[in-house]
């Protein structure tokens, strides 16, 4: 019951993203592989929703690539926007601008491998 609020949230950020977003621009987006991989990194920081949740609108976003779903589905649960708010309220502002991009760049890098060398 517990996690059947964030699916209703994931299901609801894909459709909206579907919806909100012209298909042509997902088209062309998903066409540029590197593009790609940091548009939908980017996506997961900003969405910020359960990572039970990120498996529905990896799902939806059908366009892009494996290693670009992948890699959203990593970025995820290790940068967004409510874990960077609490870095910054426990361990500093200094600690968190250094903390969140060097984890950003290490899941977009360690999940474009796998998904490289696997998918």
């Amino acid at each position: 019951m517990h996690a059947g609020g964030f699916l209703v949230l994931g299901a609801a950020a894909a459709a909206t993203i579907n919806v909100v977003i012209p298909a042509s621009w997902l088209q062309s987006l998903a066409g540029y592989p590197v593009v790609s991989v940091i548009a939908l990194a980017t996506l997961a920081v900003l969405l910020s929703i359960c990572s039970e949740a990120d498996a529905f609108v990896a799902a939806s976003l059908s366009q892009f690539s494996l290693t670009s779903r992948l890699v959203f589905l990593v970025v995820g649960p290790m940068v967004d926007l409510k874990l960077i708010s609490m870095q910054t309220g426990v361990f500093g502002r200094r600690f968190a601008m250094r903390f969140a991009p060097s984890t950003f760049v290490a899941a977009i890098l360690v999940g474009s491998a796998f998904g490289l060398a696997l998918l």
